[in-house]
C-alpha cells in the first residue's frame, strides 16, 4: 500500500533563493546549460551559504532557469558580493552574456509542498 499524503511546510525559514531566467537562442541552449553546470559546480556551490542549485531548460529551446537556494538572506547577500569581485566569476558570466540574457532575482521560501512520492 503506497503513501497517499503530502508534505506542506509552510512559512519563511530564513532560506532565500536566487532564481535567474535565462533567455537564449535555441542553437546556444545546450552551450549554456554547460555553463551553467560548471558555474555552479566550480563556484556557487563552494560559497559559505549554499544548499542546493538546479538548472531546468525549456522544451522549446528559448530559456533556462536555474535557481539556487541559500541558508540566509546573508548567505545569499554575502556570496553575491563576494563573487562579484572573483575573476572566476566574471570570465563565466561574461561567456554567458555572450550567449543569452539574464534576469535574476531573489525570493524568499514561503512555502514547500513535497507530493506523496517525495
Amino acid at each position: 500500500m503506497s503513501d497517499s499524503s503530502i508534505s506542506i511546510r509552510v512559512g519563511a525559514d530564513g532560506a532565500t533563493t536566487m532564481i535567474n531566467l535565462f533567455t537564449v537562442e535555441p542553437g546556444d541552449q545546450a552551450e549554456l546549460v554547460r555553463l551553467e553546470v560548471t558555474g555552479m559546480t566550480d563556484i556557487a556551490s563552494k560559497m559559505p551559504g549554499f544548499v542546493r542549485g538546479s538548472i531546468h531548460r525549456s522544451l522549446d529551446g528559448t530559456r533556462l532557469v536555474n535557481y539556487i537556494h541559500w541558508a540566509d538572506s546573508d548567505a545569499w547577500r554575502n556570496a553575491h558580493e563576494t563573487l562579484k569581485a572573483n575573476p572566476e566569476y566574471l570570465e563565466h558570466m561574461a561567456n554567458v552574456r555572450r550567449i543569452a540574457t539574464a534576469d535574476p532575482h531573489p525570493y524568499e521560501v514561503i512555502a514547500v509542498i513535497d507530493g506523496a512520492g517525495a
